[in-house]
């Protein structure tokens, strides 16, 4: 076992099933790999992965179709197959990054927090005089 902490992009992580994808990557090699992408992107089918190569191999000879996908996204779970696959990005800049950032908003104050603010302050003036 390895912590989501230590993995660095260029690191090749091994997947088995049950395994959450810890960064994004894309497939070396695998057989039979399918995920559950839902998390991150909201549709619950599972995703069967090709591994890179082969999709090249498959755009150069002209025969690609858009069920190719070499690509694992972070935050997803394997759930058949094993394989190995080539991290690209980590943290915040990966896909599960990205989409927790965008769902952070800034806490501003509320109007009762200014005025219990002012009030405060009011409290603390008039004591210290």
């Amino acid at each position: 076992m390895i912590s989501v902490y230590n993995i660095m992009v260029g690191d090749v992580l091994h997947l088995e099933p049950g395994d959450s994808i810890p960064a994004d990557g894309i497939l070396i090699s695998g057989h039979g790999l399918k995920c559950d992408e839902s998390s991150v992107t909201g549709e619950s089918d599972h995703i069967k992965k090709t591994n890179g190569y082969e999709v090249w191999q498959q755009i150069i000879g002209g025969r690609a179709n858009k069920k190719l996908d070499p690509f694992m996204v972070s935050g997803s779970k394997v759930l058949e197959g094993v394989g190995t696959y080539l991290v690209t990005s980590v943290g915040p800049f990966s896909t599960y990054g990205r989409l927790m950032l965008s769902l952070q908003t800034s806490n501003d104050p509320t109007p009762l927090q200014v005025k219990l603010g002012r009030l405060a302050n009011w409290i603390g003036y008039l004591g210290s005089a």
